[in-house]
């Protein structure tokens, strides 16, 4: 059987990475932000040792799996985790929250099962939902049809302040657990996985909130962390967002999520780790204190290992998979 591609599913990673390269070379510099490398977040010194964190994002087409199984429990969990772990990439501590909720004709019900689902995610993630907008837009969408987008502020002193600079070759990486599929690669997803199976219901498992490791983790050992992936849309390869000058070597793994199991008989495995998560949500690499980090992220309810190193080979990720046999690749950072 030949296998599928996310872009064959409708979605150009590549394409949309050139149009982020040009809005950032149109875009008029806000020369006063201080500067990260990997863009999770942008960050506006409010003084020389304090700023503000904002972020925005959306759920893509997990929204059309909610509307489908008629399920709006979880959504906007997914929503605010979408938000709020990009701040936490930059060291901030997620405080407000702001929503954008578009529908075609107004359900009562579906409406409060969705912002409910909203303020839970900002409770776990220790922020306010401050505001928001409803649009109903009955021409634009589909019955039943709707969209998500979620703003999120945050704040960081510049001691805790992580931009990647300091990765460096022999670092440690810090695999966080995801919790299934999480809120990206879906439209791929769909494609193979439909509502009559079994698993189709998998994919509505709540994307994971990291900010209480993750800001326990910085609180105790700021000065050991040197940078922190989301590990969303291009799966693994968020990593290079990180720091252009070393490469990352991946060779512990948890056990596969059945829904990456079965999307493996249709997608090659190396096409899989540039859309997927893999099993990991999110990245933490340290230069020291990794044993101590790792087991206080486990005290909080997360699965967490040491899941590689940082080392010399730049713009290079290298993927050996343990529980399969002769899995082993490179991804190469496209210039």
């Amino acid at each position: 059987m030949d296998k599928i591609t996310y872009q064959q599913s409708g979605v150009d990673i590549s394409l949309a990475d050139k149009f982020v390269s040009y809005i950032m070379q149109n875009n008029p510099k806000e020369n006063s932000l201080w500067k990260t490398n990997a863009n999770y977040a942008s960050v506006y010194p409010l003084t020389d040792d304090l700023a503000i964190c904002l972020t925005t994002d959306g759920v893509g087409s997990k929204v059309l799996i909610a509307s489908e199984l008629d399920n709006y429990d979880h959504i906007g969990i997914d929503l605010v985790a979408m938000c709020v772990n990009d701040l936490l990439c930059v060291g901030a501590q997620p405080k407000l929250f702001l929503d954008y909720y578009a529908f075609s004709n107004f359900n009562y019900d579906t409406a409060c099962k969705i912002i409910d689902s909203i303020i839970k995610g900002c409770k776990t993630a220790n922020c306010s939902l401050v505001g928001g907008e409803t649009a109903q837009m009955p021409d634009l969408y589909a019955p039943k049809h709707f969209d998500l987008a979620g703003f999120s502020l945050g704040i960081v002193n510049k001691n805790s302040f992580i931009d990647g600079h300091k990765i460096t070759n022999g670092n440690t990486i810090i695999g966080i657990a995801a919790n299934g599929i999480h809120s990206n690669g879906l439209s791929l997803a769909r494609k193979l996985i439909t509502k009559d199976n079994a698993l189709y219901a998998n994919l509505l498992k709540p994307t994971h909130i990291y900010t209480n490791p993750v800001l326990k983790c910085l609180d105790k050992y700021s000065q050991s962390i040197n940078g922190i992936a989301h590990i969303t849309g291009g799966g693994i390869t968020n990593l290079f967002r990180l720091n252009n000058n070393v490469g990352y070597q991946i060779d512990k793994w948890f056990p596969l999520d059945e829904i990456f199991q079965y999307l493996a008989q249709y997608i090659e495995f190396k096409e899989m780790h540039t859309t997927f998560n893999m099993g990991y949500g999110m990245y933490i690499i340290v230069n020291d204190h990794a044993n101590e980090i790792n087991d206080l992220i486990q005290s909080c309810g997360f699965k967490s290992q040491i899941a590689g190193l940082v080392n010399n080979n730049t713009n290079q990720i290298n993927i050996t998979h343990q529980e399969i046999s002769a899995m082993d690749f490179t991804l190469t950072k496209h210039q």
